[in-house]
């Protein structure tokens, strides 16, 4: 169980990228959902011991990570939003120099170690490969390979599929499922299908604030029968913000698809079932609202 409590950080430059961050998460998938700048990253490298909150406590089972970071380091697997790789060497090379790095200093241990990621992440056939080369589904896989290394109780992943194509984002999903429930796994996004397709817990973060927290088919039931759906051109859309609840909109064959949050149905629009991008977008838009009043 990792638990978070009071977490604030506020870089130099005057940027509040956590608010009063509270969070208990267990065993399994945990998906925390944000828009860009919502704080994600900022959160995640913290966790992750890469910087230090300005106050606040994060608790790993028995691990106080402010006071010990280096106890959590040797569980944690990571795979941040972006990470380099050194030019001109192979995939097996690599994860076996990271390897060495993360502890592993037996070689028979280390080999067995580097070929069962290689393996378990579909590189097998590309382990002769420099990194550098690979595509950004490849990299990506890669960066889960290295993140697995030492069998690490705490794994935190931020924005995988960012970038990725349809085929690569399934074989990462199938990949990150694969790791089981045994493990503290945090997926980091902005994207609500990773959510919806992988996570059995989740949380909507904004402007470095816990907005939402819960169970993301029970989120989505309780707006069951609150969201409504009408397609218009841009002037209506336009005409339509000024007064309605519009929580989201999309373009479908040049036209404007929008979803409306109301109790009942506003003239000429159409009952639409309810999912997670509506509770996303929904909570986004009522924090919105509230700061600006």
């Amino acid at each position: 169980m990792l638990n978070i409590s009071g977490l604030t950080k506020t870089y130099p430059n005057g940027v509040k990228a956590l608010n009063g961050i509270n969070l208990s998460i267990p065993k399994g998938m945990f998906g925390l959902l944000g828009p860009n700048g919502a704080g994600k990253s900022s959160l995640m490298r913290t966790i992750a011991t890469l910087q230090t909150p300005d106050t606040g406590t994060i608790q790993f089972d028995d691990i106080d990570v402010l006071a010990d970071p280096n106890g959590l380091r040797q569980r944690l697997g990571y795979l941040p939003q972006d990470f380099g790789v050194y030019p001109r060497i192979s995939a097996e090379k690599l994860l076996d120099h990271l390897a060495v790095l993360k502890g592993i200093n037996n070689s028979s241990e280390r080999k067995d170690a580097v070929e069962s990621l290689l393996v378990h992440t579909n590189l097998w056939q590309h382990r002769d490969k420099a990194v550098s080369g690979y595509s950004g589904g490849m990299r990506q896989r890669f960066g889960i390979a290295q993140a697995l290394l030492g069998d690490p109780d705490l794994i935190i992943v931020d924005e995988p599929t960012a970038g990725l194509d349809p085929e690569e984002r399934n074989r990462f999903h199938n990949l990150l499922v694969s790791l089981g429930e045994e493990k503290v796994i945090i997926l980091s996004t902005h994207i609500v299908d990773d959510v919806s397709e992988l996570c059995p817990k989740m949380a909507v973060l904004g402007q470095g604030k816990i907005l939402l927290e819960g169970n993301p088919i029970s989120l989505t039931h309780e707006l069951t029968g609150r969201i409504w759906r009408k397609q218009v051109s841009q002037d209506e859309y336009r005409e339509l913000e000024q007064h309605l609840n519009i929580i989201s909109a999309r373009l479908i064959a040049g036209k404007h698809v929008i979803h409306v949050m109301a109790d009942t149905s506003p003239e000429g629009f159409e009952q639409a079932p309810a999912n997670l991008e509506d509770v996303y977008f929904s909570t986004l838009h009522n924090s919105r609202a509230a700061t600006a009043a």
